[in-house]
């Protein structure tokens, strides 16, 4: 009996199993897939494939992943956003020194791709030294922010129709950074193995904590696997939806109101707790336009087949934007135009993931028997 208890509890403890087991892990196209018949639905009714550009005309392809992130945080109020420097491909890097003094951000500092997703090529940077060699290593355009050590990460998603003083907070989600708990004879690797999340991520583990592998916490001390509020780098995804009020939503559409033709979207946020939402004592570290997911769908307490009702909602909340906008002239981006944008960004996104799986890549003969996987593609 307890020979077989061990043998379940192996083949339990396996990325394969964790992820079929576990909806939240699956990937983008099990989500998003099932849900396009709809989409094709609103497309024929609108009698516009990228209706859906239409919904944001103050970002560029409504914000479908494709729009620059510095210029989309540079929309939001300068009080409640980080200070940020863009760097582009190339630049000297004592200019990129003068930029940051004269922004005010000091180290440690947070770099990320311009045109970024899934958190890839997000790291936090101690040092000139490694910022320089991080920026000629990636020959492409950074955002450089200030970073913001607050302990909450919250995404907000909110919505209101053009010429309306009122919206909506149709989903929040809070962030749970990847963390374990020592138990005061574990190495921190055997606790890694035993934690299905951090089991998933070993690949960029190896990378980035492997110096602590070998060290054994006291029981109840917590050890920090992630600083990147991403579910693929870990993040477990709360539902906080028990949060929305109306003081909460009013805050929202004052600052809906003071961004340019954008009324779609997932504002991060940082925070001391959840509670200062009603406050706005927050920063807004990103906002994304209509690729933006109801996140709180990946908590593990909810189910795959409400989750996908949710996104189809969702959609049609996009929908009743983009014709609301279409009423007043501002239709979509042309279809051919965007194909051709997503034709150029095809070749970005597979350097940007290729250099990502690089980077954490074990070297060679290091720990090269430990197994692992790469992280999952499922979730915001």
């Amino acid at each position: 009996m307890f020979q077989r208890l061990r043998f379940w509890e192996k083949w339990r403890y396996t990325p394969f199993w964790i992820r079929l087991l576990h909806w939240e892990y699956w990937p983008w196209y099990a989500i998003h897939y099932p849900v396009l018949p709809y989409l094709l639905w609103l497309m024929a009714r609108s009698r516009q494939i990228t209706f859906f550009t239409g919904a944001n005309p103050g970002i560029f392809t409504g914000g479908f992943g494709f729009e620059s992130k510095f210029q989309t945080l540079q929309k939001i109020p300068a009080d409640i956003r980080p200070n940020s420097i863009l760097v582009t491909a190339g630049l000297p890097f004592d200019e990129v020194q003068s930029m940051l003094a004269a922004a005010g951000i000091h180290y440690p500092l947070i770099a990320k791709p311009d045109l970024g997703f899934r958190g890839f090529l997000v790291k936090k940077i101690h040092a000139p030294q490694e910022l320089a060699q991080y920026l000629s290593a990636y020959p492409i355009d950074f955002i450089v922010q200030e970073l913001l050590d607050y302990p909450c990460e919250v995404g907000v998603l909110y919505y209101r129709l053009p010429g309306e003083n009122r919206g909506n907070i149709t989903s929040i989600t809070l962030k749970e950074f990847l963390q374990i708990t020592g138990d005061g004879s574990s190495t921190v690797l055997e606790l890694i193995k035993r934690h299905p999340r951090a089991l998933l991520q070993m690949e960029r583990l190896r990378d980035t904590h492997a110096h602590l592998f070998d060290e054994i916490p006291s029981a109840g001390q917590g050890i920090s696997l992630g600083m990147v509020g991403n579910h693929a780098k870990g993040t477990k995804f709360v539902d906080g939806r028990h949060l929305i009020n109306a003081e909460m939503v009013a805050g929202f559409d004052a600052l809906s109101r003071q961004l340019d033709e954008i009324y779609y979207g997932r504002f991060d946020l940082k925070c001391n707790s959840p509670a200062d939402l009603l406050t706005g004592q927050v920063k807004v570290i990103e906002l994304n336009g209509v690729c933006s997911e109801p996140t709180h769908i990946y908590d593990p307490a909810h189910r795959y087949l409400p989750a996908l009702f949710e996104v189809a909602r969702h959609w049609k909340i996009i929908h009743r934007i983009a014709m609301a906008n279409r009423k007043r002239g501002r239709r979509g981006m042309p279809a051919v135009q965007l194909a051709k944008t997503m034709w150029r960004a095809r070749s970005y996104f597979k350097r940007v993931k290729m250099w990502a799986a690089a980077s954490t890549a074990p070297a060679p003969g290091h720990l090269a028997q430990m197994p692992g996987s790469p992280p999952h593609t499922g979730g915001g």
